[in-house]
């Protein structure tokens, strides 16, 4: 039986995180927030609202202002953004070879729209942040993804950039590989749960 693979989408097929830890730099800057950028890094992966919460330790007052501020930000930047190294290609695999195959993002409707414009709009399956109650590192977007396959968590593998990803595939029992493209190191990922680290979706090719 085939595993039925769920793809994060920021960080994982796309180089995103970067301009989303300077994006979020400048939204908390501008309503009074200094937060050190490897702080920042670090919270990359958890959905947006609840990372502001992580950082500041609190919900701010201005949560959705900041929020905004930080989808506009990054979405200036959209013509920067390029697929990882090997995500087409593993994607253009992954559908030659009908292995079932969604691509899970925690992504506002606009930032899933300029991460999969970088992609080059693959005919892959989405689900996403709307349709399910929390965001990473809470499995329900895995869950959505898997009943999305109509396979069980533990026949399904997902394939993430970050420690939150790790965490939440542990919490249903999926098996997790991760890729070194969202720039964690190797112990953090492993810090949040079992995982196979790979460089980039390039080395994934022919192999799920």
């Amino acid at each position: 039986m085939k595993l039925g693979v769920v793809l994060d989408l920021d960080g994982t097929l796309v180089d995103s995180v970067y301009h989303h830890v300077l994006a979020w730099d400048r939204a908390l800057t501008a309503c009074g927030h200094a937060v050190p950028l490897a702080d920042i890094h670090r919270g990359i992966g958890i959905g947006g609202s609840r990372l502001v919460t992580w950082l500041l330790g609190r919900p701010p007052d201005k949560l959705d202002t900041i929020s905004d501020e930080h989808e506009r930000l990054f979405l200036e930047q959209r013509d920067r953004l390029r697929a990882t190294s090997g995500a087409t290609a593993l994607l253009d695999d992954l559908r030659r070879r009908n292995v079932p195959t969604v691509i899970a993002t925690s992504a506002e409707s606009s930032v899933r729209a300029a991460l999969m414009a970088a992609l080059g709009e693959p005919d892959i399956p989405t689900t996403d942040a709307d349709a399910v109650g929390d965001s990473k590192p809470a499995a329900n977007l895995l869950l959505a993804a898997c009943d999305q396959l109509d396979v069980e968590p533990a026949h399904a593998v997902l394939i993430g950039d970050s420690p939150w990803d790790v965490a939440a595939a542990r919490r249903v029992g999926m098996q997790m590989i991760s890729v070194r493209t969202g720039g964690f190191g190797d112990s953090a990922l492993a810090d949040r749960g079992p995982t196979t680290v790979v460089d980039a979706p390039i080395n994934l090719i022919g192999t799920l």
